[in-house]
Order: structure tokens, then C-alpha cells, then sequence
């Protein structure tokens, strides 16, 4: 679910940029990169419980 919400937030973030002012399109991407690495290091970190 948290991949849905940063996918349609990196969309925001491009339409933004596209239409918006530059500031504010920097702003939203910081946000929404911020976001994604706190993803990755929230997934990175699980232990995977393998059985081979």
C-alpha cells in the first residue's frame, strides 16, 4: 500500500513541476524522497526468513 501512495505522490510531484512553481515542485520532491528512502530502509531492514 505504502508504494501506491508514493507512486501517485511522485505523480503529483511531476505534474507540479510540470504546471506549478519551481519551488514548490523542489519542496514536494524532497517530501516524497524523504518518504522513499524511509520505505526502503523500513524494508531493508526485515529479516527474511528462508528455508532452503
Amino acid at each position: 500500500m505504502e508504494f501506491t501512495i508514493l507512486f501517485l505522490a511522485i505523480t503529483i510531484v511531476m505534474l507540479v513541476a510540470w504546471r506549478g512553481p519551481r519551488p514548490l515542485a523542489v519542496g514536494l520532491f524532497a517530501a516524497v524522497l524523504i518518504g522513499c528512502v524511509a520505505t526502503f530502509l523500513h524494508h531493508a531492514t526485515d529479516r527474511l526468513n528462508l528455508s532452503f
